[in-house]
């Protein structure tokens, strides 16, 4: 594994050649000239520039603003910003400006700008010609992308040879035979086998994120394991597990967030998109460019063209400051979102470091960051608010889908422009009435100040009284007929979030430092450089890009899509993934614990057509997923840390499948899927009047649906979701956060949703009267721990119980009895609830 830093190498070294000969345009210098730049330029040029700006600097450090002045090429051609000389035009050249700390530039930074004659000699200097003697090429600093290839995962995908380990007994495939020899490097012994039931329970919460149930351990207690798999595969709720890890990644939200955080009404379709695709088996590869160039890809029928559509909302769904009056700075941050996404989420690279200078660690110069850039630039992101505007058909509409839509589209679009018109009349009138009212303030404070002409300042007053009420009529008209036309839309075709081309698509320019004002060189349209990939089409004039993108993305010899995939599904079955830096597999992620596994994995992938749920079951039979959790004494001392996989770490539930445990095991659970999402419920645009905030009412969130179902709004989620590590919607999260705070504790212990859900599954347990306690302690045990409870657990529970019920129970008043054991019930089975084998698998 060759693992260098950093790719940022010098390319050319500049050859100093001071021979008096040369000059600016080639030509001998004269002898006044030579003696000119030897005794008043490169003297400050050395003392003042060449620390930051010369062959020299280039090898420790990155060349100031890409500037080098130590080669009169280098001085000519100038840095980021320009040429730095412009041989005979003083006033055009940025040195000039830098020495004497004009225009923004300040060079030296310190100590301020240099001494009057020493920019007059500069100025007479460039005047002159800026003849300079100096010959030889600039440094080139920039990316070695050969060198760069030689990076692990830049590496292609090669399918490694199967290791020879000399124990055929262990392993049970080609996967645990990889594990093994990592393993015995270390001399490291495996635990045992994980028993039947623990591993049902890992297996139903893994792949479905539910508990199986009674009838699911007696089912495949002695069922082949991998009837249990292919069960759980083919589930409908292996979408709604795996779907909400996607999710993660995607940044799902169903609002903007920041300062404008209004409503996303059609975000549920990407959910259910996603959903449907996992469960479908949708090849990750065809996964992938759906959501990058859906609307671009061929399509059999309108049902798969609309599907496709709705995958592109993958663009849309990022935070956007719909405040920012800046047009420029609001459309360049958003495609930097973008590309955060696609790059982190898709390659496991940080591309996104690469908008103001080339990254400092990865093979990203700003140029390629620009390229892509071109081609988001050149897609409109359709999400249905503009910036400073409001919800509906404007700046930034939806997609209209369905069999009807191009029909319903026109009519709607009519009536939303409508709304929008109608309600800036309304607003500009408030805004009028709101001016006389100011005056009317300040004519009052005149009167009571006032000396002479009191009557005019009374008659002023009583002209604006009757003004405001005039306003005051015609906004509460305006009001009525706004209701009324909110009220009474046209039949709407179906919306959903997505992205389309531009219609004129273009290349980008460089923004110099991140700054979209300050514009560099024209960069094309395209991909990274650092990854090549054969054949693919040139972006035409008409086209984003978009498609030739998806393309890059998914192909075979690109390097990183199918190790980032493979290495987040290890990551969600062993807690960690072979890679323990999910979003980063550049320079300063973590290499591979086992690069020839993850390779491995990789190429099976792809070999099985990029079937998510393939490698899932290759890797959940395989006989390391299947270990114990137990903890051997070697294998503590010599890997506490678990790398080498000689047992199954012991893991904590994430929110959305504890959640939706407590509901099962409380016989609560919808497990149907509801339509659309609660976030449809609230207003268009009244509820955004003045602080354009989504308030969620305790009734919106909650249901007895499955938690992947919840609204997800930016900055105010469920308190279950904030308390148990909900991933932040606000950005791309490959990895959550994991923490252990007494507030969690506090909900578990105190809060009215855990005693509700310890409620319910007490009357769940007391409904069948025909059974006794054991026969009940043994149910609740089976329905949240999958095992039976062992002796001590009990004797312990039934001990409370009989002493709960016998205290204080009354012969003469059965109801009284009744709601007596119910509450004794009510305790045990919240103490079960709150356990923290309950939160875990082992």
């Amino acid at each position: 594994m060759n693992r260098f830093s950093p790719v940022i190498v010098v390319l050319f070294v500049a050859i100093a050649n001071f021979s008096p000969v040369a000059a600016a345009s080639g030509e001998a210098l004269a002898e006044d000239e030579l003696k000119f730049f030897e005794t008043k330029i490169r003297p400050v040029l050395v003392k003042h520039c060449y620390a930051c700006h010369s062959a020299e600097a280039a090898k420790t450090r990155e060349l100031g603003g890409g500037l080098q002045l130590d080669t009169r090429m280098g001085t000519h051609q100038g840095g980021d910003t320009g040429p730095a000389v412009v041989p005979g035009k003083p006033t055009e050249s940025l040195l000039l400006a830098a020495i004497k700390h004009e225009r923004s530039l300040e060079m030296p930074p310190e100590g301020g700008p240099l001494p009057p004659s020493v920019v007059d000699d500069f100025a007479k200097w460039i005047a002159m010609g800026a003849p300079d003697p100096r010959d030889g090429k600039p440094v080139t600093v920039g990316v070695d992308f050969a060198k760069a290839r030689d990076f692990w995962s830049l590496q292609p995908v090669r399918k490694p040879a199967t290791p020879q380990t000399g124990d055929d007994t262990w392993p049970r495939g080609d996967l645990d035979r990889f594990v093994l020899a990592r393993r015995a490097t270390m001399d490291l012994q495996p635990t045992a086998d994980a028993p039947r039931r623990v591993l049902l329970r890992r297996l139903f919460f893994d792949l479905i994120g539910l508990p199986p149930t009674p009838k699911d351990l007696q089912k495949f207690q002695a069922a082949p394991i991998e009837e249990a798999v292919d069960h759980l595969l083919a589930s409908p709720h292996f979408g709604e597990r795996w779907g909400r890890h996607w999710l993660d990644v995607a940044r799902f939200a169903e609002s903007n967030g920041r300062a404008r955080n209004m409503a996303w009404h059609h975000a549920w379709r990407y959910r259910d998109w996603v959903i449907d695709a996992l469960n479908n088996d949708l090849p990750f590869d065809q996964f992938i460019a759906q959501q990058i160039a859906g609307d671009l890809l061929p399509a059999a029928d309108g049902d798969q063209r609309d599907r496709q559509v709705i995958a592109t909302g993958f663009l849309a769904l990022g935070p956007k400051s719909l405040e920012e009056l800046n047009r420029e700075l609001f459309l360049m941050d958003t495609i930097d979102e973008q590309i955060d996404v696609i790059s982190r989420g898709i390659l496991g690279l940080s591309v996104s470091c690469a908008r103001c200078h080339d990254h400092k660690f990865d093979p990203v110069p700003t140029a390629d960051y620009y390229s892509l850039a071109g081609i988001l630039r050149s897609t409109d992101t359709l999400y249905g608010i503009g910036p400073m505007g409001i919800k509906g058909v404007n700046d930034s509409h939806l997609a209209a889908i369905g069999s009807n839509a191009d029909e319903l589209a026109g009519p709607a679009a009519e009536h939303l422009e409508s709304v929008k018109v109608q309600t800036q009349k309304r607003n500009t009138a408030r805004s009028d009435r709101y001016r006389v009212v100011r005056r009317l303030a300040d004519t009052k404070r005149q009167l009571d100040k006032a000396t002479a002409d009191k009557q005019s300042l009374e008659i002023a007053i009583t002209q604006m009284d009757a003004e405001i009420k005039d306003w005051d009529d015609r906004i509460k008209s305006m009001d009525a007929e706004l209701a009324a036309l909110v009220a009474s839309p046209p039949a709407q075709p179906q919306f959903a979030m997505a992205a389309q081309d531009h219609a004129k698509p273009s290349d980008t320019q460089i923004r110099v430092r991140g700054e979209p004002s300050n514009l560099g060189s024209h960069v094309p349209r395209g991909v990274l450089r650092a990854i090549e990939v054969a054949g693919l089409s040139e972006i035409g004039e008409a086209e984003s890009g978009r498609l030739q993108l998806a393309m890059w993305l998914t192909s075979r010899n690109n390097p990183l899509t199918s190790r980032v995939m493979v290495n987040r599904i290890w990551q969600h079955l062993f807690g960690r993934g072979l890679v323990d830096t999910p979003d980063d597999f550049g320079f300063t992620g973590s290499p591979p614990s086992h690069p020839l596994l993850l390779d491995y994995l990789a190429a099976r992938f792809m070999e099985q057509g990029w079937s998510v749920k393939n490698i899932i079951r290759e890797i959940v039979l395989s006989r390391t997923y299947q270990l114990s959790s137990d903890v051997a004494v070697n294998g503590s001392e010599l890997d506490p840390d678990n790398v080498l996989l000689w047992r199954m770490p012991v893991r904590r539930l994430e929110v959305e499948p504890l959640r939706d445990a407590l509901l099962a095991v409380s016989g609560q659970l919808n497990r149907a899927r509801p339509a659309g999402s609660t976030i449809q419920k609230i207003g268009v645009f009244s509820d955004y009047e003045f602080n354009f905030q989504v308030k969620l009412t305790p009734e919106m969130v909650r249901s007895d649906h499955r938690t992947i179902y919840l609204p997800v709004v930016r900055g105010s989620l469920p308190e279950m979701l904030t308390l148990f590590d909900f991933a932040d919607p606000n950005a791309l999260v490959g990895k959550r956060d994991e923490t252990t705070v007494p507030s969690q504790a506090l909900f578990l212990m105190n809060s009215p949703t855990m005693i509700e859900f310890a409620s319910h599954t007490a009357d769940r347990l007391l409904r069948d009267a025909t059974i006794g306690d054991a026969q009940r302690l043994q149910m609740l045990y089976e329905l949240t721990l999958a095992r039976k409870p062992t002796e001590v657990e009990r004797q312990t529970a039934l001990s409370f119980l009989a002493s709960e019920q016998g205290a204080t129970n009354s012969p003469s008043d059965p109801q009284s009895n009744a709601e007596i054991s119910r509450q004794a019930w009510l305790g045990v089975c919240h103490a079960v609830l709150a356990s923290n084998e309950f939160r875990h698998l082992k």
